[in-house]
């Protein structure tokens, strides 16, 4: 039972304390799926305007909806959701937030604290009863659970300072059924909490490394998803487009640069662009801006990667600046980093390197992403990519989920200028994209496209009635392969084509069919042919849901992929090229 009861008659209880603190910090939606231990605090935020309430279908929906809030705008997405299995159901998603570095806030409720078990040797003592706080804290920036309304105001505050400061992440903050309905300090008023100013850059260390660039011969950029995290992409691309150099992009990275800037070479890394991979070899000096050059970035022979060139990384956490050992870390915000390095370059003048960036666009014209695939019938996915870009100007981002068509949108997706390309790559969550887009499209109010395989689409079918229920713009692409192709492209290389679980005792619904159960309009196309007709059909009506069915064949692989061991420049291609 749910004790509702408010002590005393004049005072603030902590629900309606949560939901002023949400509306003076700028929350104005909050994603959530109903239980008995939030029921105050949903009661709370229902009674006060200019905070909404999306109800999802899942809590790991929930989840995922309040990280891509957090990805796209860079200010926390906030979500609720009831104890015991509410709460664990949220875990991945928390998780995945953390790995890469999504400021978000997570409130869960729980059984009354009197009902809690403590110390004593059982395993459950109140209905619902899980420990969260001690399951969030390693996937956490902290996870804390309030044991009185005292406590409150300060642990939501500290939670916003937190999710936001140095390198972001998400914070869980746990309210036991009958904290929810204590009062707070009378004297407790919510403040709009700002984030710490971050430390100033050293002006000679600055100047050390415009040197650095300035004397290399073949000089590149990398940046990496720290420079979204911070905030910094405007003042990234002025920086940038000072300095004239090539700027390579890891996956969480390939839209600081929009396509059309000359600058921007596209993605390395194990399913890198070919020709990013090789000129990243033949650099003479790479100047890494936000990435920790984690395998997936420079292959697993990080020694191959970080020999013949002088290497200078910049992060705010030194813990992830260990992997390349000859290079020089500057421990540094990645936007005071910036605003010192605009203010110490201006008026500076930098070499064209006119010779060197030509090699690259040559390199580049002999193996494109879109011929990494040939002769194969029915349509190939590196090209409905470029005709996905080109049809979809309206939309505020692409967000693409885990699998084989996450490659192919990485490698040929073409943002434009002012456009996101979301992926969630530290722990790759197969399900994360359409729900994440569903919080994108609430914040942004303007059309998202979700790029998911078949496989991945399933894992959060259900909230297509989200989607049909606030009539969202979600533009859902459904790259069908007819299998769980990522695993099944291992199977065929190191398990001599045995394909249990991926394409044998696997299938796939019509999703064409599914869509227009729940009302949201839908279209198949598996011949290419038909592809520029289907893509003028899916943004007919920019403000409406759509989903486009494709099928592709089952056999396609992902090309060029370097080999787990290999150095990055070992790239395998499709046989017989």
């Amino acid at each position: 039972m749910i004790d509702t009861s408010v002590p005393g008659d004049a005072k603030k209880t902590v629900s309606e304390y949560v939901a002023q603190w949400l509306s003076v910090n700028g929350i104005s939606r909050v994603f959530t799926l109903p239980g008995g231990m939030i029921a105050p605090m949903l009661d709370a935020i229902h009674r006060r305007a200019g905070i909404e309430l999306i109800t999802m279908h899942h809590e790991q929906a929930v989840a995922f909806a309040a990280d891509g809030v957090g990805r796209f705008a860079g200010a926390p997405g906030v979500a609720f959701a009831t104890a015991g299995p509410g709460a664990t159901n949220m875990l991945t998603a928390i998780a995945s937030a953390y790995l890469d570095s999504v400021p978000a806030i997570f409130v869960t409720g729980q059984v009354q604290s009197y009902l809690l078990k403590g110390d004593r040797p059982i395993r459950q003592y109140g209905f619902q009863e899980c420990d969260v706080v001690a399951m969030a804290a390693p996937v956490t920036k902290a996870a804390w659970r309030a044991g009185s309304g005292d406590e409150v105001p300060e642990l939501l505050d500290r939670a916003m300072r937190l999710a936001v400061d140095g390198r972001p992440g998400p914070v869980l903050v746990e309210l036991p059924s009958d904290v929810q309905t204590m009062s707070v300090p009378p004297q407790a008023a919510p403040r709009r909490v700002t984030a710490t100013a971050p430390s100033a850059v050293d002006p000679g260390t600055i100047a050390e490394v415009l040197h650095e660039l300035t004397s290399a011969s073949r000089p590149l950029v990398l940046v990496g998803g720290g420079v979204q995290a911070a905030g910094a992409a405007e003042p990234a691309r002025r920086l940038l487009r000072r300095l004239g150099v090539p700027v390579a992009a890891s996956v969480t990275a390939l839209d600081v640069l929009p396509s059309e800037d000359p600058l921007r070479l596209g993605m390395i890394g194990m399913y890198g662009n070919r020709w990013v991979n090789l000129a990243v070899s033949e650099a003479d000096f790479v100047l890494v801006l936000g990435s920790r050059l984690d395998f997936g970035t420079l292959g697993a022979d990080v020694a191959a990667w970080g020999r013949g060139r002088q290497v200078i990384q910049v992060d705010c956490d030194p813990g992830e600046m260990r992997r390349v050992r000859k290079a020089r870390t500057i421990v540094a915000e990645l936007r005071s980093f910036f605003d010192a390095a605009l203010t110490a370059s201006d008026g500076q003048v930098f070499p064209n390197h006119d010779e060197w960036r030509t090699h690259i666009d040559r390199t580049r014209a002999q193996r494109p992403d879109t011929e990494e695939l040939t002769g194969h019938a029915g349509i190939n996915p590196n090209v409905l990519m470029r005709q996905l870009s080109a049809a979809s100007h309206p939309a505020a981002a692409f967000v693409i989920d885990a699998g084989q068509h996450l490659w192919w949108a990485c490698q040929s997706l073409q943002p434009a200028q002012g456009q996101r390309l979301l992926p969630a790559l530290g722990l790759g969550p197969c399900g994360w994209a359409f729900p994440a887009a569903i919080g994108v499209a609430c914040h942004a109010r303007r059309p998202v496209v979700v790029v998911a395989g078949d496989g991945a689409f399933q894992f959060n079918i259900q909230e297509l009635q989200t989607v049909a229920r606030g009539q969202l713009p979600i533009k859902l692409v459904i790259v069908d392969n007819g299998a769980h192709g990522s695993v099944r492209q291992l199977q065929e290389e190191a398990f001599e084509g045995r394909y249990p679980t991926t394409v044998e005792g696997y299938d796939a619904p019509d999703f064409a069919r599914v869509s227009e159960a729940y009302g949201i309009a839908s279209r198949s196309v598996s011949r290419p042919e038909e592809v520029p007709d289907a893509l003028a059909w899916l943004w007919r009506d920019e403000s409406a849901p759509a989903l486009l069915h494709v099928r592709i064949p089952t056999e396609l692989n992902v090309y060029p992929n370097v080999p787990f061991g290999a150095a990055l420049t070992v790239m395998r291609s499709q046989p017989g090229r």
